[in-house]
């Protein structure tokens, strides 16, 4: 079992799923591999751009997948796109919630430019830190710059991030590089969740199921449990009780 906490499923508002079709096939996909919780996360530009059309589609999304798959659940979120010169734009989005944290909970999912310094990163995480957000930082092994010396990982972490590493790099990732950053996050037990990072059923589709064997075959089954479904679900219990306050 798996609870994914990055997904593109929403149809037609970013670059993730072209239609209701195929968010549904994605749907069925995800559910085979054992995904049963899902938080739908578009991109933060599709927010910026398109207004409530991101939220329209997923409640249509989210009402058919109840019909379709009564047991499995979508929530709704963002993978916000952060740098310097947008922060100021970033937060104020949060606060006015035109950007969704994940599922109304104060835990934001962050990317960046893959050739971001270390340094911008520790300026956008605090500012997020500064207003009252906690930084889940998506798909962290694919950032090389943040390999350079292992204490930059600890010190985001000291800092409050969360890591999230998408499940296929630690298996069907063809780049020799995130899979060794990836394997080694988890070897260091830095990982507080996974995800799929789906985008489309033709590339990027969801792809956890050889991961998920690979790794609990390699790696404690306590550890796995907590980053494959435990940690995401104390994550949608507390905003289950920040909405029933």
């Amino acid at each position: 079992m798996m609870y994914d906490i990055h997904m593109h499923i929403i149809p037609g508002v970013d670059d993730g799923s072209w239609n209701m079709d195929m968010s549904e096939r994605l749907i069925y996909m995800a559910y085979e591999q054992g995904i049963r919780k899902i938080i739908a996360t578009s991109h933060s530009s599709a927010f910026l751009k398109k207004d409530n059309e991101v939220e329209k589609e997923f409640f249509k999304l989210q009402e058919r997948a109840m019909k379709l798959l009564p047991d499995l659940q979508l929530y709704f979120g963002c993978e916000v796109k952060c740098c310097m010169a947008e922060m100021d734009t970033i937060i104020e989005s949060l606060d006015t919630n035109k950007i969704p944290t994940l599922n109304k909970t104060k835990y934001v999912l962050i990317e960046f430019s893959t050739s971001i310094e270390q340094e911008e990163v520790l300026e956008c995480v605090k500012k997020l830190i500064d207003n009252a957000y906690y930084p889940v930082i998506a798909h962290i092994e694919r950032y090389k710059n943040f390999f350079k010396e292992n204490q930059f990982l600890e010190e985001l972490q000291n800092l409050g991030c969360l890591f999230q590493i998408n499940v296929y790099s630690v298996y069907d990732e063809e780049n020799e590089t995130i899979k060794i950053n990836a394997r080694y996050l988890i070897k260091e037990k830095k990982v507080t969740f996974l995800g799929s990072d789906a985008h489309r059923t033709i590339d990027r589709p969801p792809s956890v199921k050889y991961g998920l064997q690979y790794l609990y075959k390699h790696y404690e089954e306590e550890y796995i449990n907590q980053i494959a479904f435990e940690n995401a679900r104390k994550l949608l219990n507390m905003s289950e009780e920040v909405t029933n306050s």
